[in-house]
């Protein structure tokens, strides 16, 4: 006896005869096959659009962070200008 697994089975192009008329059966059992092939795809584009946003959002939050900690630097060294200018600043 030769164990079949449905969903290996599933995969397989099946077809009839080129004389023998497709069934009913047969014809709905077609379309489902085909809407299993297009939701597998679509979920192999969803996760690589999950993974994409997930990058972006790592970058811009790195990007962000950069932009802070430069914002930071010259707010203090605009502080430390301020301090010479009125010569209270010593080294």
């Amino acid at each position: 006896m030769i164990d079949k697994y449905f969903k290996e089975e599933s995969r397989k192009n099946w077809c009839a005869d080129q004389d023998d008329a497709l069934s009913e059966g047969q014809i709905k059992l077609g379309c489902i096959l085909r809407i299993a092939d297009a939701t597998e795809l679509m979920s192999k584009n969803h996760q690589e659009l999950i993974r994409e946003r997930d990058n972006y959002k790592k970058w811009y939050e790195e990007e962000r962070d950069k932009k802070n900690h430069l914002m930071r630097r010259i707010i203090s060294l605009k502080g430390v200008i301020t301090k010479i200018k009125k010569g209270i600043y010593e080294a």
